[in-house]
């Protein structure tokens, strides 16, 4: 069965090339391009109506909701704290990043520090970790 990743993110070409290159990859991909709808996923998942994502790809700038709002309430609740979640942005402010880490973010990518290639590494490796524990 192939890993679903579910990436959030309201950048029309990046969604483009991400989807494209996690496809390639071998994941299922789903995409939202709202923290209102990333929350009401979670929502979701909490109360056993969607499946959980194997990881989650997280901007962190969001039209309406800061990806670290998300990943705070994700990290809170019981049916997603175990989740990876993979902060994936430009915003490189070192408070954030430390936000980040703080709140439970497994790593904190810059898009334009990071090829496809190291990306799709980067998850596997992360989805191997996860299957281990």
């Amino acid at each position: 069965m192939k890993p679903k990743i579910l990436l959030i993110e309201d950048e029309t070409m990046a969604i483009k090339i991400y989807e494209s290159v996690l496809k390639k990859a071998g994941f299922n991909v789903d995409t939202l391009m709202l923290g209102k709808d990333a929350l009401e996923r979670l929502n979701k998942i909490k109360e056993g109506k969607k499946e959980k994502p194997d990881l989650v790809l997280l901007d962190l700038i969001l039209p309406d909701v800061h990806g670290l709002e998300i990943l705070k309430i994700a990290k809170k609740e019981k049916e997603t704290k175990d989740i990876p979640f993979l902060i994936l942005t430009n915003y490189v402010a070192p408070e954030t990043k430390r936000n980040g880490k703080k709140f439970g973010a497994e790593k904190y990518i810059v898009k334009t520090d990071t090829t496809p290639a190291e990306l799709i590494m980067t998850i596997k490796k992360h989805l191997r970790k996860k299957s281990k524990q």
